[in-house]
């Protein structure tokens, strides 16, 4: 392979021009008119709507005795956002995200409601994607405060302060170029009932462009804590920093400096520091300090919950104790500590499964919890701390017979001998016959974990004999640094094979055959999928790679790319760059070669993967395919990275996405 490859489409990274811009809307037209005509393909959108067309809520936030939670009606398109004064009480509804525009491509991106309950900060998205306003509504009156932040500083959400005047939120530097909207990331406080314009610069000054600074203050207003995440020599790093309000100066002093490839995600509690790191603790541990003994250099920090084999994912600090959720073999598992660290109790689960959230007030009564399983539909629980009593207050319908289906855990061998789990869902009565369609689902990077959880759509696929199958990738997060660690940069290969053995197991243990295989993933899961058909092109009958990254020479240069350096490595550095080249599915498409039925998805929006890599990457297989297989390009308008918001626009999504599969394997 040349130092520097032929770029045939690299026009099409100008996606505004006339000559982009018609080839776009001719690629989108015959994908749409392909897929529209294939056979079942309006009866499966129908029975996709009917599975989610039933009340769907999150995950309730605590606060002053008042509960916020967001909710979707059946009939409704996005999800609002509701207060209840009690968990029994009726709601009442605060934002419909409905009525934010006549198209439902406005979205509501994050809220977040203060800590005494009168305000809301809330994120907007005119297109799906991570360009997104700040609003303030009043609780009490449903209206909106004056004040917005423009979408143009690419603000984020950040945190109310204890006393609930103001908020902290991250945006770009005002003197920082317009084209570089994703980087110098500064901190600002705005007041409630102030000028934007008079917002104070208070943390992240003169930091690098790819640093990302954070603020919030304890629950008692005395201490406030900031965080840099940054990345320097393609390694990521982290830093802490404590101020006190009370002290006569009160800047910030930096508690733990930034070391190459450690991180800390770190709270305050009743006057101590409890930090989350990876710091001699590849399964990271819990290491804690009184905020006032580290300001004065009397206390240094101590573990206090120890690493175990399984992974320390996220805490929740509540009253006097503290929630811990681990990954032990691919699910979640919950633990309650108190504030000294003494482990009480393991906290039982329905079944292997997921917990993506808790949520939970300082000094509340309550600690809430999500959970969901392939087969178990997301639900909420409660535990009442006082009596530690667990109880189910919610649970999503399933609107199938869960009971009819069967979740396994199953080990693979990659090709350098690392055993690689993996899920599999499927009908109770699968016959192991080698005539079964079957889809694989795998991510493998960014430290990422992918734990079972509820997702209605596959639901078609599965009731008529599918198997579908996710792969617990390295690149990912399951086992901690060393597992993210052996499939990133120079190390990216071995996400491939892995990948690769998880579908030569599927064939070898007699669930599938290669005709009737599948491989899917997104964003970085897009990127596995097409270097495994670049690779193996005869491995599977069908690929949908979703918004992927497919030119890893040039990855960096578009939108927030550079973020991605410490996964993938700097094309910059030439070593580098040959390595990616032997990998990066777009300069690796070969002409003549027979490849699989590929359907490209991305959207016009998509400001975090540019969809320059979907556009340049279907191009060249379109090129270069020397097989009767349709090679496809579907574009989703007004729509970002995670794809259209409606859950009308989802559902004509999945039903494009899922009948070219079903047509592609044979399902009928």
């Amino acid at each position: 392979m040349s130092e520097t490859p032929k770029d045939d489409f690299l026009w099409l990274e100008e996606t505004d021009t006339p000559e982009s811009q018609a080839w776009i809307t001719a690629q989108a037209k015959r994908a749409d008119e392909y897929l529209h005509k294939l056979p079942g393909r309006d009866a499966l959108r129908d029975e996709l709507k009917n599975l989610i067309e039933r009340d769907s809520e999150q995950i309730p936030r605590p606060r002053a005795r008042k509960y916020f939670f967001a909710k979707r009606l059946a009939k409704e398109d996005l999800p609002s956002v509701y207060v209840k004064e009690s968990l029994t009480s009726e709601p009442r509804k605060l934002i419909d995200a409905n009525t934010l525009s006549p198209d439902k491509t406005t979205t509501l991106s994050g809220w977040t409601p203060s800590w005494d309950a009168r305000h809301i900060l809330y994120e907007l998205s005119t297109s799906g994607n991570d360009k997104k306003s700040l609003h303030v509504l009043s609780v009490e009156t449903g209206e909106n405060l004056p004040e917005v932040i423009s979408d143009d500083v690419y603000p984020d959400r950040g945190m109310w302060s204890a006393d609930s005047r103001g908020f902290w939120y991250t945006r770009r530097d005002p003197s920082a170029p317009s084209n570089e909207a994703k980087f110098h990331k500064r901190v600002f406080f705005h007041a409630l009932g102030t000028d934007i314009k008079e917002d104070k610069l208070v943390f992240g000054e003169g930091q690098a462009r790819e640093t990302w600074p954070a603020v919030w203050n304890s629950s008692d207003g005395r201490y406030v804590m900031a965080e840099l995440h940054g990345q320097e020599h393609g390694e990521e790093w982290s830093e802490v920093y404590v101020q006190d309000t009370h002290a006569p100066d009160t800047k910030f002093t930096c508690v733990l400096p930034r070391e190459p490839g450690v991180s800390y995600d770190a709270q305050i509690h009743r006057g101590r520091i409890y930090v989350v790191t990876n710091k001699e603790a590849p399964h990271k541990k819990i290491i804690s300090a009184t905020a006032q003994g580290l300001l004065a250099g009397t206390h240094a920090f101590e573990t206090l919950v120890r690493e175990e084999d399984s992974l320390l994912e996220s805490v929740a600090l509540v009253g006097g104790r503290i929630f811990v959720t681990r990954i032990r073999n691919a699910s979640s598992v919950l633990e309650e500590y108190t504030l000294d660290g003494l482990k009480s109790r393991e906290v039982s689960l329905p079944t292997l499964g997921s917990i993506a959230a808790m949520t939970c007030e300082p000094e509340g009564r309550e600690l809430f919890f999500s959970f969901s399983s392939f087969a178990y539909p997301l639900s909420f629980f409660r535990i009442e701390l006082e009596s530690g009593e667990v109880k189910q207050i919610y649970q999503v319908e399933a609107k199938f017979a869960v009971e009819s289906l069967v979740t396994e855990q199953v080990w693979c061998t990659s090709k350098d001998g690392t055993r690689v789990p993996m899920f599999l869902v499927h009908k109770t009565d699968l016959k192991k016959d080698g005539t079964n369609p079957a889809m694989l689902y795998g991510y493998g990077g960014f430290d990422i974990s992918l734990l079972p959880s509820f997702n209605a759509f596959i639901v078609p696929f599965v009731e008529r004999g599918g198997v579908y199958a996710v792969a617990n990738l390295r690149g990912g997060g399951e086992f901690g640094k060393a597992w993210h660690d052996a499939g990133r940069q120079k190390n990216k290969q071995n996400v491939f094979d892995d990948f690769i053995a998880a579908a030569e197991y599927l064939v070898s243990e007699n669930y599938t055959t290669n005709k009737r295989l599948g491989i899917m993933g997104g964003s970085n899961g897009g990127l596995l999928v097409a270097a495994t058909i670049t690779q193996r092109p005869h491995l599977v009958a069908v690929a949908i790679p979703r918004v992927p990254v497919a030119d890893m020479l040039r990855f960096h240069l578009h939108h927030g790319g550079r973020h991605w350096i410490p996964d993938y490595g700097n094309p910059d550095d030439p070593d580098m760059a040959k390595y990616l080249l032997t990998y990066s599915p777009y300069h690796n498409v070969r002409d003549g070669e027979q490849y699989p039925a590929t359907l490209v998805m991305t959207a016009e929006g998509d400001d975090r993967v540019h969809p320059l890599h979907s556009y340049k990457l279907a191009a060249r297989l379109m090129e270069a395919n020397a097989s009767s297989h349709p090679i496809l390009l579907r574009v989703e308008l007004k729509a970002g990275h995670s794809g259209a918001g409606a859950a009308s626009r989802a559902v004509e999504q999945e039903a494009d996405m899922w009948s070219f599969v079903f047509e592609q394997l044979g399902v009928r």
